[in-house]
């Protein structure tokens, strides 16, 4: 199921871009963000993550150091798995652990936040969610068939 959901992720991601002129966030994040769909409050935990993460990149570590092409993917997924290991930590030490309240993987926030930096937070988070729909969709349908 995760290789047909990152698999259709793929396809929908190429059409929207050739289509529309739009990416989503990373070629395999709507696959992954499909799978978690029925989970509203991992999903917003992800955003969450990612919009900091866009925030610390473009607010912060753009103005220290020059950022672009490799170097800011790097630093933007790296500062997005660092976020995410932080409030991982922070959740742990809340007294009943709130587990539904993470992000998805350790990557996915650093790869929306990284297309944020291009196209804008509002535009990829909006691609992204409807790609992500467009690929659950399918596989429901997929899995009636």
């Amino acid at each position: 199921m995760i290789e047909l959901a990152i698999g259709l992720g793929l396809v929908f991601s190429l059409l929207v871009s050739e289509v529309f002129g739009l990416a989503s966030a990373g070629l395999v994040v709507p696959g992954y963000l499909a799978l978690y769909l029925d989970q509203p409050e991992r999903l917003a935990a992800t955003v969450v993550l990612a919009l900091l993460t866009w925030a610390v990149v473009r607010f912060g570590w753009s103005r220290l150091v020059v950022l672009y092409g490799r170097r800011r993917f790097a630093v933007t997924v790296l500062t997005g798995y660092l976020l995410n290991a932080a409030a991982e930590q922070i959740a742990v030490a809340i007294p009943g652990e709130p587990i539904g309240v993470r992000a998805i993987g350790y990557i996915v926030p650093g790869l929306i936040a990284n297309t944020c930096l291009s196209q804008g937070p509002a535009v990829t988070i909006g691609v992204t969610l409807v790609v992500s729909a467009l690929v659950r969709l399918t596989l429901m349908v997929l899995a009636r068939a």
